[in-house]
């Protein structure tokens, strides 16, 4: 099952997140399949597609922040999805390649941050909750760590002035086989 949730937090200055992560490398945009047939034991959450418009809440858990302001914002769909869609091809990747590779936790927390204006994304894991297995969770955290992604720049009208909106979505996704 895959889910997705959304959390506001204070404005201010610093990471969103912060996780262990690899070096990252640039992953180019790229029509993916949306679904592949999920190998022995992998997880449901890789046999799905991992686009905006599958995921729960979809577009209405888009989050913007517009330099230091958090918001909800009625934006076009369409505009969302081209700005978050294209880094979730390679997490969904990274996430099915970690959960082969190594036991997985129940589930594991994803934030999606895309710069619309710039054709950037990047997908970070969350350093892993409590209730979650200490001897699985953090390595499968460190196992996905932090991916980047580009896409053609689209502009996203969404801030006053001269800030750039970056659109930010938290993913939750199920693990359990």
């Amino acid at each position: 099952m895959l889910a997705a949730c959304a959390a506001c937090a204070e404005p201010g200055p610093g990471p969103l997140v912060s996780a262990p992560s690899a070096p990252v490398a640039p992953v180019a945009a790229e029509p993916r399949p949306s679904a592949a047939p999920p190998g022995e034991g992998a997880p449901a959450a890789c046999s799905q597609s991992w686009t905006l418009a599958d995921m729960s809440g979809g577009p209405g858990r888009v989050v913007v922040v517009c330099g230091s302001d958090v918001r909800r914002a009625s934006l076009d769909p369409a505009l969302m999805a081209r700005a978050i869609d294209p880094a979730l091809g390679p997490a969904r990747e990274r996430v099915c390649a970690c959960a082969s590779r190594m036991p997985a936790p129940e589930y594991v927390d994803l934030v999606v941050t895309s710069t619309p204006d710039d054709g950037r994304a990047s997908v970070e894991a969350s350093e892993p909750d409590e209730e979650l297995d200490p001897a699985l969770a953090p390595a499968f955290v460190a196992c996905v760590g932090k991916l980047a992604t580009t896409f053609p720049r689209a502009h996203a009208q969404a801030c006053d002035g001269a800030d750039k909106a970056t659109f930010v979505y938290p993913l939750h996704v199920e693990l359990n086989r």
